[in-house]
């Protein structure tokens, strides 16, 4: 097997010489504009030599080391990023599922759990085995949104933002601060000050359409500007064809003249407007520096759902009209194994392969990769990431795969991931390191 090899090849090669790994695939949009001449479907043939932990030299293939590994068109990746995640929440189903999996019961059943059980060791334990989960997948940055308690924040902040120190050098940890549309300037205030904190200071809301829904982001507009912090909304998350709060965050950016990269997730509700909707909604966020985050997995699950009935409606952003308007968008995996969504393991490939299949991300796939790399990373402030570059770190994923129909017919679950020039076990933790959590036997 390939793979074996190239372990062994690794293991006993100088460190000091470089390495070239030939023939592979890289999508077109991780690799430098020059090396952008694809051979099929936004793939481009690369050789790629690492030494000392970094990669030293890219080219088209054939122009590398002659003496290197011969990958037979293997799809090389850079490590990815995931742009909306909860980690805070994820790992629960066990004790604390949704009884029904709609919207409803999700907010209910994760309600009660939070009263019931989430102790500072409870969420330190499920955040560190859902990074443990990403790390092993080949998650390099990873934005997590953290339920926020005026009487437990503080607390529960606190030892978040001690395990996001423990994991720098393995992943980049953003918390933001996640709360609802309030008029309560105090709290805001103390949340933008827990925000500031952080490397990437962020503050995250969840918006519903309503009265008080202007009148909340001219308060979240003025306090990110006054404190100098970026914002990352939840919006629209219903099949409502009536619900614009997406609109109503492009008006106030507008108004404010915020000139900073503002998330916004779900938008699930621009699938069941009309187009001449979509297209007032889009012609204003085009002029902003708004970015749609899908969450194809968490929104197929719970739109839509009614007892003994199919779903008729997707719920999942319209990716593909949103992008033609020139507006970034990513895809995330928001909430894994809690009452938002049942299953789920924080790992990006496998999202991305989904995605390609359910919101038909392909013929062609393109640049849709960028979505999860280098999009993805920019959209969060971190440029630096999900690239394959000389001089950037020999963080990659090397996958069975050679094209993208072999990439999407089955599970990459075999795929190898390299960070620092070295080899990483890519076995996910295992479920029952919960089982403590959980009230499960031993």
């Amino acid at each position: 097997m390939i793979w074996s090899a190239l372990k062994e090849t690794m293991r006993t090669a100088p460190s000091e010489k470089p390495l070239t790994l030939c023939n592979l695939r890289a999508p077109q949009e991780v690799v430098p504009q020059t090396l952008r001449d694809t051979v099929a479907d936004g793939l481009c043939a690369v050789d790629i030599s690492i030494a000392k932990g970094a990669i030293v030299r890219i080219a088209p293939a054939g122009q590398g080391e002659k003496d290197g590994i011969d990958m037979r068109q293997r799809i090389v990746w850079p490590v990815t990023v995931d742009c909306h995640t909860h980690i805070d929440k994820g790992q629960v189903w066990p004790r604390s599922p949704n009884p029904d999996g709609t919207f409803i019961g999700a907010i209910n059943a994760s309600g009660a759990d939070f009263e019931i059980h989430q102790t500072p060791q409870d969420v330190t334990a499920r955040a560190n085995f859902a990074l443990r989960s990403a790390y092993a997948h080949g998650t390099a940055l990873l934005r997590t949104h953290v339920d926020t308690h005026p009487e437990t924040f503080d607390v529960r902040f606190g030892v978040l933002t001690e395990l996001a120190q423990d994991w720098a050098g393995r992943i980049d940890v953003q918390l933001c601060p996640f709360t609802g549309v309030l008029d309560d300037p105090d709290w805001l205030k103390r949340l933008a000050r827990a925000a500031k904190a952080q490397a990437t200071p962020v503050l995250s809301f969840f918006l519903q359409a309503g009265p008080e829904l202007d009148a909340g982001l001219d308060q979240i507009f003025r306090t990110a500007l006054t404190q100098g912090i970026g914002l990352d909304f939840h919006a629209d998350e219903n099949l409502d064809p009536n619900s614009s709060c997406l609109e109503a965050i492009a008006r106030a950016a507008l108004h404010y003249g915020y000139d900073q990269t503002i998330l916004v997730g779900h938008c699930s509700s621009l699938s069941v407007q009309t187009e001449a909707q979509v297209a007032r909604t889009l012609d204003l966020v085009s002029k902003t520096q708004i970015g749609i985050v899908a969450l194809p997995l968490c929104n197929l699950y719970l739109q839509d759902r009614r007892a003994g009935i199919s779903p008729r409606q997707r719920g999942v952003a319209p990716l593909k009209d949103i992008r033609a308007r020139g507006i970034p968008v990513a895809i995330g995996s928001d909430n894994t194994r809690d009452a938002f969504y049942a299953y789920g393991d924080l790992d990006v490939p496998d999202l991305f392969r989904d995605a390609m299949r359910m919101m038909q991300l392909d013929h062609p796939v393109g640049d849709w990769p960028a979505a999860v790399t280098t999009t993805a990373a920019d959209m969060i402030g971190q440029s630096d990431t999900a690239r394959l570059r000389v001089g950037g770190p020999a963080d990659l994923i090397l996958f069975a795969a050679r094209n993208w129909s072999e990439f999407a017919a089955r599970p990459q679950h075999d795929r190898v991931v390299i960070r620092d020039g070295r080899f990483i076990d890519t076995t996910p933790p295992d479920f029952s390191d919960l089982d403590s959590l959980q009230g499960m036997a031993p």
